[in-house]
This record gives structure tokens, C-alpha cells and sequence, in this order.
């Protein structure tokens, strides 16, 4: 129970530390107004909420089946994100 909610904590943190970083990489954008940072905020974005979503659906519901398919559809998310990432630095 603890580590569970330790986890659900520590993905709060990540949310957070996450939206710190894309807004520091728009500040750059609005700067420089390149298009590779564009895509590469949008696939960060989708990685950090594909990171932290099973933990934050395991905060709203306590349900086991949701969390378990919760955690495939982040790991879905996640690849998605990382695809977008790397469209954005090779399109550069």
C-alpha cells in the first residue's frame, strides 16, 4: 500500500517536472521558432503523460482490470510519444 502510494506521488512529481520542461523548451520555441521544437514538445508531452497515466488512473479508481489495461495503454502512449520525438528530430 505504501509503495502504491509512493508511486502515485512520484508520478504527480513527473507531471509536474515534465510540464517545467515544455515550458522551458516553448520558451526556446517562441525564441528560435523552429518547427522540430514543436513536434518534439508535443511527443514530450505525450511521453510524460504515457509515463504517469497508469499510476494516476490507479489514484482515481481502484478497480484492478483498469489499472492493469491502464498500464498497456501507457506503454502504448509512451511508444507513440518516442515515435513523435524522433519524427521531429529527423525532420529537422
Amino acid at each position: 500500500m505504501q509503495i502504491e502510494i509512493m508511486q502515485q506521488m512520484l508520478a504527480v512529481v513527473t507531471l509536474l517536472m515534465g510540464a517545467l520542461l515544455i515550458a522551458i523548451i516553448f520558451n526556446a520555441y517562441r525564441i528560435v521558432r523552429q518547427q522540430t521544437l514543436l513536434l518534439f514538445i508535443y511527443g514530450l508531452f505525450t511521453l510524460i503523460v504515457g509515463i504517469t497515466f497508469a499510476d494516476l488512473v490507479s489514484i482515481f479508481t481502484p478497480d484492478a482490470f483498469i489499472v492493469l489495461w491502464s498500464a498497456v495503454f501507457s506503454r502504448i502512449v509512451v511508444i507513440l510519444g518516442l515515435c513523435v520525438m524522433a519524427y521531429g528530430v529527423l525532420r529537422g
